[in-house]
């Protein structure tokens, strides 16, 4: 191991100024006067003046010395720069030509790597369409559909093919396409039940309005034999006038004193029969009236029941379509995040592999050259390439 002889920059600094001649005489000339601690009168003001100016002449020496020296570095120092620059001008344009050829392809290769990934994207998301097409049966099939047009989409679907044309997301398609027949096999038993419902529901209520006619036509009936009885009892009474009047009128002479009794009598039984007709035709209206209205009332809540269930049912439409928007929601964020992570890892990959390219050419030239340096700084960016490839490793694989 061998030993360099070059001057440390304080050493270099010292004898710029002469430090091993005048550091000694300077540590003397700084402790001459140091038994001057007080100054008592004009003499010993001159003294410590003279002792001062001793001193600072030494040290305008020295700033003198050291500026001359400094002076000198400066100048020395600009020339290094001009000559650096000079000799770095002869092989600088050869250096950026290489570089930008170096350059040049490495881009080159960049480009083709990204059209090539740029396709298999395209590939990808062309066979994702597809199995989104699959599942989007399932939501044409979800907004009020016939089961004959249930039907028909459950037809189309089962008459795809899933073959080879999927690639790698054949099993996902094959997936898809079960699914989708099993959600459609679903939504055609719900529709199918809601026709048979509605169907019911449609034979209830004509059902219920054919009873309401009938118990009309009962109604109307009751009160036409009830107008008949009245009009029948008001012939009666006509009769009975008649035949009354015609009896006074035969025995008006033989019953003159009997004839106000009679009438008074007669008429009290007129009125008292009237008023039971009256009483038998109000409490016939009552009861008809307290039927219809109970009619009413029934069929006013039966129409109320039904509403209430068509509202249920359309709320249900309503709570499935939003539950299969926020899946379709989610699974679309959720390919974007495994998208993202594959780009950067692919980013870090392609990093890493750069750095180990470099660390390469660096081994390769410290071969060529047989330089020690070198070949240790191959060695540090060979490590340290490794360091990131294995970091990309295990960074991909906790992925």
């Amino acid at each position: 191991m061998s030993t360099s002889t070059e001057l440390t920059l304080p050493q270099r600094a010292a004898v710029a100024l002469g430090s091993a001649e005048h550091e000694a005489k300077l540590k003397e000339l700084a402790a001459k006067h140091a038994d001057i601690v007080e100054i008592k009168n004009p003499a010993g003001r001159e003294q410590a003046h003279g002792a001062m100016m001793t001193l600072a002449t030494a040290r305008i020496a020295i700033t003198k010395a050291g500026k001359a020296a400094r002076d000198d570095a400066n100048a020395f120092s600009k020339a290094v720069i001009a000559e650096e620059k000079r000799l770095i001008e002869i092989i600088e344009p050869e250096e950026s030509r290489l570089r930008g050829m170096r350059d040049e392809w490495d881009a080159a290769r960049e480009r083709e790597k990204e059209a090539k990934a740029a396709t298999e994207r395209q590939r990808i998301a062309a066979l994702q369409e597809r199995i989104t097409e699959i599942r989007g049966a399932v939501a044409a099939a979800s907004f009020g559909c016939s089961p004959a047009l249930v039907l028909e989409h459950i037809g189309d679907i089962e008459r795809m093919v899933i073959d080879s044309s999927f690639e790698e997301f054949q099993g996902q398609a094959q997936l898809a396409k079960d699914e989708t027949l099993d959600k459609l096999r679903e939504i055609h038993a719900a529709a199918v039940a809601r026709e048979e419902e509605a169907a019911r529901l449609k034979a209830e209520q004509e059902a219920e309005a054919a009873r309401l006619a009938a118990e009309r036509e009962e109604l109307a009936r009751l009160r036409a034999e009830a107008a008949e009885r009245e009009r029948v009892a008001a012939a009666q009474r006509a009769e009975e006038e008649r035949q009354a009047r015609e009896a006074r009128e035969a025995e008006e002479r033989r019953l003159a004193e009997e004839r106000a009794a009679q009438e008074a009598t007669l008429r009290a039984e007129r009125e008292a029969h009237e008023r039971q007709l009256a009483a038998e035709r109000a409490e016939a209206d009552r009861i008809a009236r307290e039927k219809l209205a109970a009619e009413e009332a029934e069929l006013r809540a039966e129409r109320e029941r039904q509403a209430a269930e068509a509202k249920r049912l359309a709320d249900e439409r309503a709570e499935l379509d939003r539950q299969q928007r926020e899946a379709e929601e989610q699974r679309r964020r959720d390919e974007a995040a495994r998208q993202a992570h594959a780009d950067a890892a692919d980013a870090q990959v392609r990093g890493a592999a750069y750095e180990m390219l470099d660390a390469l050419r660096q081994w390769r030239y410290a071969e060529q050259t047989g330089d020690a340096d070198e070949l240790a700084n191959a060695r540090k960016a060979r490590d340290e390439a490794i360091d990131a490839a294995t970091l990309v490793d295990a960074e991909f694989v906790e992925a």
